[in-house]
């Protein structure tokens, strides 16, 4: 504010349009999908993407595995580039301990990281840096969810930041050490979402699609809704609402997938039986912090 009065930009409405157009040609970096983030304004955006790349990146090309072994660091890199689990530690040698609380707020908030509550560690997992492809041995028992994005495409960075809000609902307001610790790869991910009930996520990156495999039927329309919720979460505040998707449900019963519209027409069971029909109501995630956004799910 201060600034844009000093060059005669006086009203509100005025800063923020200004500061629109500046973001949109990359002259600074200003993210308006929530309260927090909007108030945070990067007039340096090269300072960001340097100090991010240091953390995304490919471990192999960009990293000097010499220098975090004379450090000490050399399992806390093993970790980070092998199982997407950054320490503090590490983050804190990469950062150079500088704005390092900022960087993982921001990161958080734009769903590129969560908090790892798995361990007596501090640590942190960043889903775009689980590199190893799963090599699938069995069938996978489970009502399936397919999210259908063929229709447009679907970008790099959803799956991972669905991995990322997964990961952080199924710890919160948990007893972690009641819950299965999860099993993620770069396209797949087995999370226990409840005590006994495991919610499998599978990317076909060929066929444009995520598909959403639920162990229990008793928790079919719960998981359906906030998968949904948690991607019009991601749309809204990341992909500028750019996405589209189709969702087909399978039937328990003859094992056809059916359109979501007519699997609700329907009632299908257990997606909207009874029992489930909150799955209907789903929560906004727009202009929501995203602590918020997690406790309404």
């Amino acid at each position: 504010q201060n600034l844009g009065l000093k060059v005669g930009i006086e009203s509100s409405i005025e800063q923020e349009a200004a500061l629109a157009f500046f973001h949109e040609r990359g002259f600074l970096i200003h993210l308006t999908s929530t309260s927090v983030l909007n108030n945070v304004v990067v007039i340096k955006p090269q300072w960001l993407v340097d100090a991010l790349g240091k953390v995304i990146c490919d471990g192999n090309l960009h990293i000097d595995k010499y220098e975090f072994k004379h450090v000490g660091l050399q399992e806390d890199l093993k970790t980070t580039f092998e199982k997407g689990l950054a320490s503090r530690d590490f983050l804190e040698y990469v950062w150079k301990g500088e704005q390092v609380d900022f960087f993982l707020d921001l990161m958080e908030r734009t769903m590129l990281l969560s908090k790892w509550h798995f361990s007596e560690n501090e640590l942190y997992l960043i889903p775009s840096l689980l590199n190893d492809s799963f090599v699938e041995t069995e069938n996978i028992n489970g009502l399936r969810c397919v999210i259908d994005f063929s229709n447009t495409f679907l970008p790099n960075g959803v799956f991972q930041r669905l991995l990322c809000l997964c990961v952080a609902h199924s710890t919160r307001g948990k007893d972690n050490k009641r819950i299965m610790e999860p099993c993620l790869h770069k396209t797949f991910a087995k999370i226990e979402f409840e005590p006994s009930c495991i919610v499998h996520l599978r990317e076909d990156e060929e066929a444009q699609s995520i598909t959403i495999f639920v162990g229990n039927d008793k928790f079919a329309g719960q998981y359906l809704r906030i998968v949904q919720a948690i991607l019009r979460k991601v749309n809204h505040d990341v992909m500028g609402s750019g996405l589209s998707w189709d969702i087909y449900l399978e039937n328990g019963v003859t094992k056809e997938l059916v359109f979501q519209s007519e699997a609700q027409k329907e009632n299908l069971s257990p997606w909207f039986s009874c029992e489930n029909i909150q799955a209907s109501v789903i929560p906004s995630g727009e202009n929501v912090d995203l602590a918020g956004f997690l406790e309404r799910l």
